[in-house]
């Protein structure tokens, strides 16, 4: 009885300490939840309910070996921004370093090439914006808000233009000859035109004429420390090629397989 007892006895301290260091290893593994402003679907950047996307994909990278983790919030453009500046959210995603001064930004970590689309078979010429002279144009809503005032000034020389929402179907009006060209992202159109051949059948190798430079955009947070946690991460994503890989990743997703062979998305300099 007596050797049971001691054995319990000094059982219990090492028993306390042992739980003692479980919550402690808890504890300095828990991370600070921020909350960060995105766009509402957008694939392949954003997908639903924030669930994956390039974007998403890039900053979940980017802060997963820092002390934070980031709880994405889906909003319109106009109450993302509302929501930061107000500091009901920590940060928000996909701003142009020159729109703001509030909190602190990061180094961009994602672009958006917009171009121009045309099919292959037509073989146009179009390396700026002037060439867009006397053409037939579809670009998405508020492209002549977006794109800037350069294109806004191009597309008045333009024979018609025209802004849709529905981008989905703005691959099948360029092969339809309704427009000679659709401007918008690259990624965007190619997944536009990838689920239009899952549907249709359809397809038309086409040129993507890069007219503008990419759009290189930032985060902001309002708190410094996150902001030099996400470059941190953000530079040893780039230096690891893990950043490559997920775009390398994205873009195999987009091929379009026709009679055993990938579709190529030509893209004329």
């Amino acid at each position: 009885m007596v050797s049971l007892f001691r054995s319990l006895l000094l059982a219990m301290p090492v028993s306390g300490l042992l739980l003692d260091g479980a919550a402690e290893a808890q504890a300095s593994n828990q991370k600070q939840l921020v909350e960060i402003a995105t766009r509402e679907f957008l694939p392949p950047y954003v997908e639903q309910r924030a669930g994956g996307g390039i974007e998403i994909d890039i900053v979940k990278a980017i802060l997963r070996d820092s002390a934070y983790e980031p709880v994405f919030i889906q909003q319109p453009r106009v109450r993302m921004i509302s929501a930061f500046e107000s500091k009901v959210l920590d940060g928000i995603l996909t701003q142009n370093i020159a729109a703001s001064n509030e909190g602190c930004a990061t180094d961009w970590y994602i672009s958006h090439q917009n171009v121009a689309i045309t099919v292959e078979d037509k073989d146009m010429q179009i390396t700026g914006l002037p060439d867009l002279k006397g053409l037939s144009v579809l670009s998405f809503s508020g492209a002549t808000r977006y794109l800037g005032q350069e294109f806004a000034n191009a597309i008045k020389d333009t024979e018609r233009y025209t802004e849709s929402g529905d981008q989905g179907k703005h691959i099948s009006l360029l092969y339809k000859n309704r427009f000679d060209v659709i401007v918008g992202d690259s990624w965007i159109l190619s997944l536009a035109q990838k689920r239009f051949f899952t549907q249709t059948g359809q397809y038309k190798a086409i040129h993507k004429h890069p007219i503008m430079a990419p759009s290189l955009y930032v985060a902001r947070f309002h708190d410094q420390a996150i902001c030099d946690a996400f470059n941190l991460g953000l530079r040893s994503l780039r230096a690891s090629g893990e950043y490559a890989d997920i775009w390398d990743g994205y873009e195999k997703q987009l091929m379009i397989a026709i009679d055993g062979k990938s579709g190529a998305r030509h893209e004329t300099q």
